[in-house]
């Protein structure tokens, strides 16, 4: 029996639950990046010395080793790229110019205008000529990027022309300007095949609030209203479909305001980071999330079933959340404990995403924090 061929975008810590993974069903996998990364070798079949900006010459080794899919998780430049390789070789994905279409939120934005359930958030390319923001309070940001990179809340000028820099200063791409939005934020874990989209399970966010509005904690399942969580079951496949997704895991964020109104935040072509679709997934619906990309991008996805429901979770530990520490310092020894670390205890304000210092991930018939 022919080995199946995987090729995988990138060696960093988000795409090794996919090596893993795909050793576990038997695949041979080929690896592309700059170095290892954090990828044992053991997990690795062939690897190539390729940064993955190059993703041409990524596109004729891929060729001339014949691989039966292509596929990344966890980053927005790798969905790029693996997206790019696919198309090319004519391999099951989402089309490279669909995904470079959902990495703008302005162009996601006009794509999901026409969706009646959706209420449209207000927003504006900014212009450098704007001396004023045409309202506000707004949430400013980089028009491409993720992570809560160069995000900020104004609710005056000054704040708006300090805003306007700090996104520029994270991102050399345009500035987008929308209205702010009161309300709950939540995730929405998708994966698609072939047009059809699936939605797997619906995460609540712990933010920091304005002014960057930093992910602290993520929680499945969501414990918003059964009838909101319907709708958002019901639009999420219409918005998929509005912004031509094929194939595929999703990330979208919604606004859920408190008449029950939802507003799409951005799409992201990928699985959710802060180990939302490597881990929590499976944690709290036992369905295999990753094992679905891989069987995506390999054509022998079916449609998903999904195992008992429990509560899973991942919380940050930061200087906005410095409460937490002695629960930090002794949750090694609970029962719903799944794994964690304490990087530092000299504490820091996140700003950002990637800037954490420490987190505890946990599995639970309850809620824990």
């Amino acid at each position: 029996m022919k080995s199946i061929k995987l090729a995988i975008i990138g060696t960093a810590e988000g795409q090794k639950q996919l090596y893993i993974k795909a050793k576990e069903k038997g695949i041979y996998t080929i690896a592309f990046s700059y170095n290892r990364g954090c990828i044992p070798p053991e997990l690795i079949d062939e690897y190539y010395e390729i940064s993955i900006i190059n993703k041409d010459t990524i596109v004729e080794k891929c060729k001339e080793i014949c691989v039966d899919g292509v596929i990344s998780n966890g980053s927005e430049l790798t969905a790029n790229i693996a997206s790019y390789v696919a198309y090319k070789l004519n391999l099951e994905c989402t089309p490279y110019n669909i995904i470079t279409n959902l990495q703008n939120k302005y162009k996601t934005r006009l794509l999901t205008e026409c969706i009646e359930e959706l209420h449209p958030i207000h927003s504006y390319m900014f212009n450098s000529n704007d001396r004023k923001p045409h309202f506000l309070p707004c949430v400013v940001k980089p028009v491409t990027g993720s992570g809560k990179n160069g995000v900020s809340f104004a609710d005056n000028n000054q704040e708006f022309q300090n805003a306007v820099n700090y996104a520029l200063e994270a991102s050399n791409t345009p500035v987008l300007v929308e209205e702010f939005i009161q309300g709950r934020e939540v995730s929405v874990e998708s994966i698609s095949f072939q047009g059809k989209h699936y939605v797997i399970q619906i995460t609540d966010k712990d933010s920091s609030g304005a002014p960057h509005f930093v992910e602290l904690g993520h929680h499945q399942p969501s414990n918003l209203p059964d009838y909101i969580q319907k709708k958002i079951r019901n639009i999420i496949p219409k918005i998929l479909e509005a912004v031509g997704y094929v194939s595929g895991a999703s990330h979208s964020e919604l606004k859920i305001s408190e008449d029950g109104k939802i507003y799409l935040i951005e799409i992201n072509p990928r699985g959710g980071g802060d180990e939302i679709s490597n881990r929590l997934v499976y944690l709290s619906t036992g369905y295999d999330y990753i094992g679905a990309m891989i069987d995506v991008a390999i054509r022998t996805f079916h449609e998903p079933v999904l195992g008992d429901s429990k509560c899973s979770g991942i919380v940050f530990l930061t200087k906005q959340t410095e409460q937490l520490l002695p629960l930090f310092k002794k949750a090694h020894l609970q029962p719903w404990y799944v794994d964690g670390a304490i990087e530092s205890i000299d504490l820091k304000e996140c700003k950002g995403n990637a800037s954490k210092n420490g987190y505890i991930i946990y599995q639970s018939e309850n809620r824990i924090i």
